[in-house]
């Protein structure tokens, strides 16, 4: 028969065993890496090297047909210049005459914020002598927020988006063959087809001088704002937010710009009178520049130009690149309103600045373009249910 202290030292391995599994990660499952078959998110990154001539920005959408490899790194990181940039730099060569490829290389900073900085990125680029697009995202006291979005696990993180637009490969490590194994094969799938709708001659659209009336017609993405906010007369009650057969109303602004103090005003008259008949009003809040703000900011600064609905937070303006903001199209400003009908359909496009209700004939063109907004309200809630 065993000893106590046998015993006892018998139950003491146990635990380290265990306690050893749990250390090196095998008694516990891994965290997920990577949204490998999911569609690629905003990247949220606004600053820049290397643009294409005339734009300003940068994002998936704009990639919208073509399959994408996205590498991720830090200018510091001995994997990324090991392995990362040689398999990207032979990517690049493999496929410089290909014009459904595109090759796009952001610095993901979540550590060294004092060494992996901008300048650094764009010496990097220098060095490998690249002449795509190259990006930086992240400062300290705020991570990289393609990181958080992608789920990376760090760098070097390679990211191969489909046509699409759906991500087809994440991982630490890529190969030069096994990479261009998988471009080759989605450079065969078809392309995607523009899903668009008929326009409904009910709604009198802008003139197409006017900009933004391109996207008359086209279905909205689904808009996922990184925060909503509860009016300041509501309480602390949840948000209504939008809900898919609603007819809504979105308008972007900023509490530095003089022309949103102005039409603010005019859109809490449309939420007024329209809302108990369906509509529904967001005001969307984009800081200039692109920055985090509290949300408590955000909601006196709506009540205090006389907005009382629901806000929401657009902080790196990616949902409005998402489907407005090219460098291909006129775009005369960025606080635009969109109306969206039932079926998730642009109906109606006002490319801002400013507008509003006014018997002043100085101020005849805001007027008519209140109006047209109006009208175009009034029409859609009107028709059915699709």
């Amino acid at each position: 028969m065993p000893s106590v202290r046998c015993v006892h030292r018998s139950r003491v391995r146990v635990i380290l065993g265990i306690l050893l599994l749990v250390g090196t990660g095998l008694g516990q499952s891994r965290p997920v890496r990577g949204i490998k078959d999911q569609p690629a998110p905003s990247w949220g990154v606004t600053n820049w090297h290397n643009l294409p001539a005339g734009s300003t920005s940068l994002d998936v959408t704009d990639f919208r047909g073509k399959v994408v490899y996205l590498y991720c790194f830090q200018s510091w990181c001995p994997g990324c210049h090991r392995s990362g940039f040689p398999t990207l730099t032979a990517m690049i060569e493999r496929y410089a005459d290909a014009d459904d490829v595109a090759f796009v290389a952001v610095q993901t900073v979540f550590e060294g914020y004092g060494t992996n900085t901008p300048a650094a990125a764009r010496r990097t680029a220098r060095q490998y002598d690249l002449k795509i697009p190259v990006g930086h995202d992240g400062t300290k006291g705020r991570r990289s927020v393609l990181m958080g979005r992608y789920r990376t696990g760090g760098t070097p993180w390679t990211v191969i988006i489909d046509k699409t637009g759906r991500v087809r490969f994440n991982d630490f490590h890529a190969n030069v063959a096994a990479a261009s194994a998988l471009v080759d094969r989605l450079r065969a799938e078809p392309a995607p087809k523009r899903e668009t709708v008929p326009k409904r001659e009910t709604v009198a659209p802008l003139p197409a001088g006017r900009g933004g009336q391109d996207i008359i017609g086209t279905k909205l993405p689904t808009l996922r704002f990184d925060e909503w906010i509860t009016p300041a007369k509501s309480g602390t009650g949840k948000p209504r937010k939008p809900r898919p057969g609603d007819v809504t109303l979105y308008r972007w602004w900023t509490n530095s710009c003089p022309h949103c103090e102005k039409s603010l005003p005019a859109f809490e008259k449309l939420r007024t009178t329209f809302e108990p008949g369906g509509l529904r009003v967001v005001a969307v809040y984009h800081p200039k520049p692109p920055r985090e703000v509290s949300g408590g900011t955000i909601r006196a600064a709506a009540a205090e130009r006389g907005f009382h609905g629901v806000v929401a937070v657009d902080q790196d303006w990616s949902e409005l690149k998402r489907f407005y903001l090219r460098p291909d199209r006129r775009r005369p400003a960025t606080s635009i309103a969109v109306l969206v009908d039932r079926a998730g359909v642009v109906r109606f496009v006002h490319p801002g600045p400013v507008l509003f209700p006014s018997d002043d004939p100085k101020f005849a063109q805001e007027n008519a373009d209140y109006a047209l907004l109006e009208e175009a309200v009034r029409a859609v809630l009107a028709e059915k249910t699709p």
